[in-house]
């Protein structure tokens, strides 16, 4: 029985070694590439999958009380994965890379009220501004996206806490997440812009339609 032991962990081991070697190839590629390949789907969700994939309208916040919104960008029926704290997304599933990544540390989730077929939740600062409304088809999937989000930001605060302690060389991370998050701290650059609030509108006296769409 203490071969047979033996043997099933060479083997794990094995298993290990061959997902760890995997990810660093898909991570050489995702540098050489700049970032246009090497990090798709399959490969963020990792041998034991995302803590959440989803199809929804994201929108990077809004101005509120304005009839044009102002710098607003809004991607239709994207694929929104979740890996960590981290939030993936893709235009679709064939892409190569996703289009940006957000870090959901320092963010709170909230379920918002429907709207007919529509499922919103949001993601805001602690002082509740809105950084990303998502809209769902599906109210599970809305309620499964704040649940998740919430839980992994949790995790990624709990893990700072534990770098400024000096505990960091306790922190075990699969090959998996270690990869996700190499990906994230590059694509959280390419994040869109934040449009204007309507407190930057009025102090700046900006008109909405001559800000770019």
């Amino acid at each position: 029985w203490k071969a047979s032991i033996k043997s099933e962990a060479g083997s794990k081991g094995s298993i290990l070694s061959r997902s760890g070697s995997l990810f660093l190839r898909a991570r050489a590629s995702f540098v050489r590439s700049g970032g246009q390949r090497g990090a798709t789907l399959q490969n963020l969700r990792g041998t034991r999958g995302a803590d959440f994939e989803g199809v929804a309208d994201v929108e990077r916040g809004h101005t509120p009380g304005c009839c044009v919104p102002t710098g607003r960008v809004l991607d239709k029926k994207v694929i929104t994965l979740i890996k960590g704290p981290f939030l993936f997304v893709f235009k679709k599933e064939t892409d190569k890379s996703p289009k940006y990544a957000v870090s959901l540390t320092n963010l709170v989730a909230v379920l918002e009220s429907p709207a007919g077929k529509s499922y919103p939740a949001s993601l805001q600062t602690s002082l509740g501004d809105l950084e990303y409304e998502l809209v769902f088809d599906d109210a599970e999937d809305a309620s499964k996206f704040v649940e998740v989000a919430n839980e992994q930001a949790a995790g990624g605060q709990a893990e700072i806490v534990r770098k400024r302690l000096g505990h960091e060389k306790l922190l075990t991370k699969r090959s998996s997440m270690r990869y996700a998050e190499n990906i994230a701290t590059e694509k959280i650059k390419e994040q869109p812009d934040k449009p204007l609030t309507t407190g930057e509108i009025m102090e700046y006296g900006l008109n909405p339609m001559d800000t770019p769409m």
